[in-house]
């Protein structure tokens, strides 16, 4: 069974480049397995009318520019999850409540971005800002996006270049934070696993608040680090270009904990860390390394700095020593 959320990174990528052969086989194969689809008990009337919904919704945006194939593939395709309640649009899941009345006003919708371990995504948004997405990262924006620029980010990392729009503020929410800009490049990284939210700017200016204390302005090579867990947070200077050199497969890791380190691992590589103590998650590193180099090139590093050991049990490494 094809992975969904491989898929849903293939439907993405093929937005915005070419695919490798390998990928496109892989896409017609999933695009085939849609015959097997089973009917539903939907009306005829309600078929087709999530039918054009389904259709208006692509013309709208989400696969302007993609080739002429594709387009069939996807109108054929989307018509028959329209049927099912379900929309599965530009790589993201669209929930359909087919028995809303037309008249009732309808809630904010959410796309969602999802990229898999070991992948980067880029996306080109209406307006023309930029956005990159680093493996294992969720990312949700308003389906209404021209009208209001809202992300959210509650797990992963993203860069983002903002097309400048003063009538229509960019708006980024973490689970603690809120980013507002009108044009400017800053990266968030805020995993669901650490208590630290990060935010750096590589131009122009950004204003970070919370629902406490936290009212900040940072300017270029600035970043600041909040902790959700006490709302404590601090300002400092940094390389922004190193920060967000993720996009090109060169990451930089300057006296960040070794749990933070781990997670960031797991998302490149696509293994899970077992700490066998605690305390080695505490143990400060400064790491530079490429994704395209092997995972045990980089736990030999680890193993130097910190004085561990290291286990690797099929798609789990396991951490063991006393601690720094």
């Amino acid at each position: 069974m094809l992975n969904h959320r491989y898929i849903q990174y293939l439907l993405q990528k093929q937005l915005q480049e070419e695919l490798t052969a390998e990928e496109e086989q892989l896409l017609d194969s999933w695009y085939n397995s849609l015959d097997d689809m089973p009917e539903t008990d939907l009306s005829v009337a309600t078929r087709q009318e999530m039918k054009q919904q389904s259709w208006e919704q692509l013309v709208k945006g989400h696969v302007a520019g993609t080739p002429n194939s594709w387009r069939k593939r996807w109108f054929n395709w989307s018509m028959g999850v329209a049927a099912a309640g379900l929309l599965f649009l530009g790589g993201t899941y669209w929930v359909k409540k087919a028995a809303t009345p037309a008249t009732q006003e309808q809630t904010p919708k959410w796309v969602v971005l999802e990229c898999p371990p070991g992948k980067r995504l880029k996306m080109t948004m209406p307006d023309g800002s930029t956005i990159w997405l680093n493996s294992g990262s969720r990312l949700e924006y308003d389906s209404n996006f021209t009208d209001r620029r809202h992300f959210k980010l509650f797990n992963g990392e993203v860069f983002f270049d903002v097309a400048k729009d003063a009538a229509h503020p960019f708006t980024v929410q973490t689970s603690k934070l809120s980013i507002k800009v009108l044009g400017t490049a800053f990266n968030v990284a805020a995993y669901e696993q650490l208590a630290l939210e990060k935010i750096t700017v590589a131009s122009g200016s950004v204003q970070v608040q919370d629902a406490a204390s936290c009212n900040v302005v940072l300017h270029p090579d600035e970043q600041i680090v909040y902790n959700r867990n006490d709302q404590q947070f601090l300002t400092q200077n940094v390389t922004a270009g190193q920060t967000d050199s993720w996009r090109n497969g060169d990451i930089y890791l300057t006296n960040v904990s070794l749990e933070e380190l781990a997670i960031k691992l797991e998302h490149v590589y696509g293994y899970t860390f077992v700490f066998s103590n605690d305390l080695l998650k505490h143990c400060i590193n400064s790491l530079h390394f490429n994704e395209k180099e092997p995972i045990q090139k980089v736990l030999d590093l680890l193993k130097l700095i910190n004085k561990i050991q290291y286990e690797i049990h099929g798609k789990e490494i396991h951490l063991l020593g006393r601690g720094c």
